[in-house]
């Protein structure tokens, strides 16, 4: 649902860009840019999976600089 929301906000922010260039002829350029930018920083932000803490009495733990 919030994916969703971020794409429509998406929508409207850069249509309005293009919309306010378009009529100065001129094309969204590097606002748009950042716009996609952002778009693709939410989108990471939301699907981003939590890191796994790790057990520290774990005993199956065999790494070569702790033995």
């Amino acid at each position: 649902m919030v994916t969703i929301g971020v794409v429509v906000l998406f929508v409207i922010i850069f249509g309005a860009i293009a919309g306010s260039m378009s009529d100065a002829g001129r094309t969204p350029g590097i606002l748009g840019l950042i716009v996609f930018g952002a778009l693709i920083g939410a989108l990471k932000a939301i699907w981003k999976k939590p890191k796994k803490e790790e057990n520290k009495d774990d005993k199956d733990n065999t790494s070569v600089l702790q033995k």
